[in-house]
């Protein structure tokens, strides 16, 4: 019991030592719009056209954009890597995607957000704080939005 107590402790502290915040995404969407992360629960996905799994879960992302309903914010960022942005529009267009879409041409908001491959689903409450972040998406990024947002999965 005791050591089941300790590992549970233990696994919430490296949980909250882990837990990191960012400065607010600053970005312009294919469509010229400024958009911002500060002071908003956002939901930011890193990926590729070229990315199979980036693909095949755009559907989820389109649903769950269309779900947020002003609760929290889908930010699609494109990590720019071998991609251009009338492939990208040419993609996002195909499938009447509406959400927003960031082109990381840089690569700045690749590196600020520590993203190693695609796809990368970050979650971020109004501080910046990483609240749930993934290279794939799964049942429990579903249940972080729900419960921080009111919107069930």
């Amino acid at each position: 019991m005791t050591t089941t107590l300790t590992g549970i402790l233990l696994l919430t502290l490296s949980t909250m030592a882990t837990a990191k915040s960012y400065p607010p995404l600053q970005a312009e969407t294919l469509q010229g719009q400024a958009i911002s992360s500060k002071g908003k629960m956002t939901y930011l996905k890193f990926w590729a056209t070229w990315c199979a799994y980036c693909v095949e879960e755009m559907p989820h992302l389109q649903q769950t954009y269309e779900q947020s309903q002003g609760r929290y914010q889908v930010i699609a960022v494109n990590v720019g890597f071998n991609q251009s942005i009338q492939g990208i529009n040419t993609y996002i267009n195909r499938y009447d995607y509406s959400f927003p879409v960031v082109f990381d041409t840089t690569g700045d908001m690749t590196r600020q957000y520590q993203v190693t491959g695609t796809p990368q689903h970050i979650l971020l409450d109004a501080n910046g704080t990483v609240i749930y972040r993934s290279a794939l998406l799964t049942d429990e990024l579903k249940q972080h939005l729900a419960t921080h947002s009111g919107v069930q999965p």
